[in-house]
Order: structure tokens, then C-alpha cells, then sequence
């Protein structure tokens, strides 16, 4: 979108660089949130009617939960002691990039300052726990909401948003290397990756499940993991007492381009997401695109939006995580004859550069604010 033009105001209400991508990122200094004893009762008086608004609906729900109570408050602080601020600056459009706290504070600021307001809207925040405290009264006054993903997209109609203000806008790929060729990086055994937080909706559970049946068919094979989180001890715990610790490999959390390496050294990648006791799931794992990109044999979970990328048996396999079983015979046919999974990678890699493209994406969005602006 920067190299096409479109360079907008970038706020920061929670930490990040001062800098992205060579644009000035105005950070909001918290110490501000003491002017808040002025601009709530100046707001309260001068913005009576948009103040019972909120009130009435927050008194109304019930809070999903202590984070949410945080980020709903810091976003309607930042929105009460920013919205003079903003007005004075003449911004027409305001776009919060999560239905959290962004689009809360998207929202305070636009009824208190007049802008019509836009929002980005992602898994987490309209699954985990029911959605967004505020969620249900942003989606209502949005001038529209972009989603990344088809799961999503249809979880906000089914919360009331309407067809016409709901935008499918793909998240893209701006780095791709390209595999030379699909010869196995590891001869004599598979080699196999997964990225992403150790958390319950990654469903690393259910790769160590994998991992044991093919230990116990006595394939050759090593699983390496990427990530951290608060379910790393007991996942080490678990791989030792099935027996696979010394085939499956916790790496921690890796820069960008050694996550890239990785993707480039091992052959097939395995997402086993699920829906979490708490509704959290993921819509498209940014890591699923990036190992297609990379020409890796892609098997992922079936569960919410993980699998949209991926049409089962053209361009790489979506599956249960709940039954190894079936995990565990493309791994075999895999590791029996690669080469017959070749035409399945490069489709991948092609589906990939179609739907995912940066320029196109960018594109698509940018005409979106415009006409918002409009």
C-alpha cells in the first residue's frame, strides 16, 4: 500500500517502534490517561447522548474476561484523550486494525470527533470467549469491516453484520523464496516442521500424537518445532513419556529469516489447529501460507479457517487433528515415493502467489478506505 501511494496517519496505543517501514509512528505516551479526569465530564457533558451509549451497553454484557476489560478501557481512554486532538487534525476515516481495542478506540473517537470509523476484525477477536466486550455496538456503526478470512467472515454475519459492510480482504506473502526443487532436503527420512505459539489452539498435542504412531511404525522421520509459549514443559514432558523426545525438536521462538531456513530444509509441514476451551481459533494461520510458499508439503488441520488455503488433494491435504491415523498415512506415502507429492507442492506455491498476492491485496484494501474517505 506504500509503494501504491496510500500512506495514512499511523497511531500506536500500546508500545511498538517509533518507526515501520521508514513511516513515523505517532506512540501514545499513558501518561496522558491522567487527562482523563478533564475529558470525561467534558465528554460526559458535551456528548450526553453518546456516552449513555457506551454505559448502557457495557452495563448490558457481560466482559469475556479481566484482558478484555484492559483493552476495551485503554481503547475508550485513548479515544476520550485523543478524539480534540484528532478533529483538529481533520481526519475524515479512523481504522482500528483489530475489533479490540483499536476499533474501540476507533469508535469513541468517531462519535465523539465526527469521522466515520472502519475496523479490521480477525479470529481472536470475534471467537475467543464470545468475541469483543463492544463488539456487537462496533460492527453496528462500522462503515465496514475487513476480514482476512471466509471462518471469519461468516462468524460477523452470524453476528448481525451486514453482507454489504463485510469485506474479505486476503492478508498476503511480501516474502516468497522459491524452492529449486523438491528433491528430499533429508534423504532416508522425512523431514518435518511446525511454527507457531505453544498454545491450546495450535494443537501440538495432537503433532506429538503423530509423532508416536509413526516412532511406533518405525518410519524415519524428525519433527522440528518453532515457537514458544506456556505449554512448552508440559510438551517436552509429554514427548518423553511417549518416547519421541529425541525425534521431535523444540527450537523456541527464531528470527524471520531463520524461520525461513526452516522452511527451506525441511520437506512437509504439519498445522494441527483446533477450536480452544475458550472458542479461540485460528482463521488463516500466516504460517500454512508461508510453508506453501515455500513448496513444502502442507497437511493442516480442517478445523475453522486453517484449511481454506489448502484444497484437499490438489495443492497439499486437510485433515482431522483428531485422528493421527490419517496424518500418519501421508507421511508414509511421502516418505515411500516424494516425488509423486511434487505437482501437489508446486500448486501450493502457485495458489499461494494468486490469492496472496501483496500488490493485489494492497490494491483491494486501499480502494476500500477510499471509498470510505469518499
Amino acid at each position: 500500500m506504500n509503494q501504491l501511494g496510500f500512506r495514512p496517519d499511523l497511531h500506536s496505543i500500546w508500545q511498538g517502534e517509533r518507526r515501520w517501514e521508514n513511516r513515523k509512528v505517532e506512540k501514545f505516551p499513558l501518561r496522558r490517561l491522567f487527562l482523563l479526569f478533564f475529558f470525561i465530564p467534558y465528554w460526559a457533558f458535551k456528548k450526553s447522548s453518546e456516552f449513555k451509549e457506551v454505559l448502557n451497553h457495557l452495563w448490558s454484557s457481560p466482559c469475556p474476561d479481566l484482558q478484555n476489560w484492559c483493552e476495551t478501557f485503554l481503547g475508550m481512554g485513548f479515544g476520550l484523550v485523543e478524539a480534540s486532538r484528532f478533529r483538529r487534525k481533520g481526519y475524515k476515516s479512523i481504522h482500528g486494525v483489530w475489533a479490540t481495542m483499536p476499533a474501540t478506540a476507533a469508535y469513541v473517537i468517531s462519535r465523539l470527533a465526527g469521522a466515520e470509523f472502519s475496523m479490521g476484525a480477525h479470529a481472536y477477536d470475534v471467537f475467543r470467549l464470545g468475541g469483543d466486550w463492544l463488539l456487537s455496538i462496533k460492527l453496528e456503526k462500522a462503515k465496514f469491516v475487513r476480514t482476512s478470512s471466509r471462518s471469519t467472515a461468516r462468524r460477523l454475519t452470524a453476528l448481525g453484520l451486514s453482507h454489504d459492510k463485510c469485506r474479505l480482504v486476503r492478508r498476503s506473502l511480501e516474502q516468497r523464496p522459491m524452492r529449486k526443487k523438491f528433491e528430499p532436503t533429508n534423504p532416508g527420512r522425512v523431514s518435518m516442521l511446525s511454527v507457531g505459539r505453544l498454545v491450546e489452539k495450535k494443537g501440538y498435542f495432537h503433532q506429538l500424537g503423530i509423532a508416536r504412531e509413526l516412532h511406533l511404525k518405525g518410519i524415519p522421520f524428525e519433527l522440528n518445532v518453532i515457537g514458544s509459549g506456556v505449554l512448552l514443559p508440559e510438551l517436552i514432558l509429554e514427548s518423553k513419556r511417549i518416547g519421541v523426545n529425541g525425534k521431535v525438536r523444540f527450537l523456541g521462538s527464531l528470527p524471520l529469516r531463520e524461520v525461513w531456513e526452516h522452511y527451506m530444509r525441511n520437506d512437509l509441514f504439519v498445522f494441527t489447529g483446533v477450536i480452544d476451551s475458550r472458542g479461540d481459533r485460528d482463521g488463516i494461520p500466516n504460517v500454512v501460507l508461508e510453508a506453501l510458499a515455500a513448496g513444502m508439503l502442507v497437511l493442516s488441520s480442517n478445523q475453522a479457517g486453517a484449511s481454506e488455503p489448502v484444497v484437499d488433494g490438489v495443492n497439499g491435504f486437510s485433515l482431522s487433528p483428531f485422528n493421527p491415523n490419517l496424518w500418519v498415512d501421508k507421511v508414509i506415502e511421502f516418505w515411500k515415493d516424494p516425488s509423486r507429492f511434487d505437482e501437489i507442492r508446486r500448486k501450493g506455491r502457485i495458489a499461494v502467489e494468486k490469492e496472496f498476492d501483496c500488490v493485489a491485496n494492497g490494491k483491494a484494501l486501499m480502494e476500500l478506505f477510499e471509498d470510505h474517505i469518499q
